[in-house]
C-alpha cells in the first residue's frame, strides 16, 4: 500500500506519530538527516514502513508492506472486481 502525502508541517506530524509508534529510526554514521531526500524504515517480524520525503517538492510517499495483510488485500480486491 502507498500514501502519498504534501507539506513540510505534514511531513513532521507523520514522521512525529511513527517515531512515536514504532520507535526512532537508527542512523548510520554520516547519513544525513536533513536533506533534499529523506529516507526513514522501520521493520517488523512481518511488517515494513518506508517513508521517503522529498524536501525540494514537499512531497511524501509511505509504503507499507505487510506479509499478514498483503494476502487480506488480494482477497477484497478480487471479491470487488468485475
Amino acid at each position: 500500500m502507498t500514501i502519498r502525502y504534501r507539506g513540510a508541517e505534514t511531513h513532521k506530524k507523520i514522521l512525529s506519530y511513527l517515531e512515536s509508534e514504532f520507535g526512532r529510526t537508527e542512523h548510520l554514521p554520516g547519513q544525513m538527516l536533513r536533506g533534499l531526500n529523506q529516507q526513514y524504515n522501520w521493520r517488523g517480524s512481518e511488517s515494513e514502513i518506508n517513508l521517503t520525503y522529498q524536501s525540494s517538492t514537499e512531497r511524501g510517499y509511505i509504503f507499507l508492506d505487510s506479509r499478514t495483510l498483503a494476502p487480506r488485500f488480494n482477497d477484497l480486491l478480487a471479491d470487488t472486481a468485475e
